[in-house]
């Protein structure tokens, strides 16, 4: 995953979603590049293959994406709910190819 101000850039790799009364509700399976810091000069700590996420996209509009996309992530603020856990909701998507 790549995260410059806000951004993550990651390939789309598979999504599921269920339709309820307000719209449809997707999540997104992704994966991206291991961050550098995975790796050390020693040997003690290193990565093989693609990194795996799940991304919860809620009612955002996903329809224009398939698998195989390579996408942007822009996030909007993060608010605390009251259960003291923080969400931050997806502002935009944004296709690369």
């Amino acid at each position: 995953m790549v995260i410059e101000k806000g951004v993550i850039k990651m390939k789309v790799v598979g999504m599921n979603y269920s339709v309820k009364a307000n719209g449809k509700v997707t999540t997104l399976y992704v994966e991206q590049d291991f961050e550098p810091f995975y790796k050390d000069e020693d040997g003690t700590k290193g990565f093989v293959g693609k990194r795996a996420e799940s991304i919860y996209a809620g009612y955002y509009d996903c329809s224009q994406l398939k698998v195989g996309d390579e996408i942007e992530i822009y996030y909007d603020k993060a608010m605390t709910l009251k259960s003291g856990k923080t969400f931050q909701t997806i502002k935009k998507i944004e296709k690369l190819n």
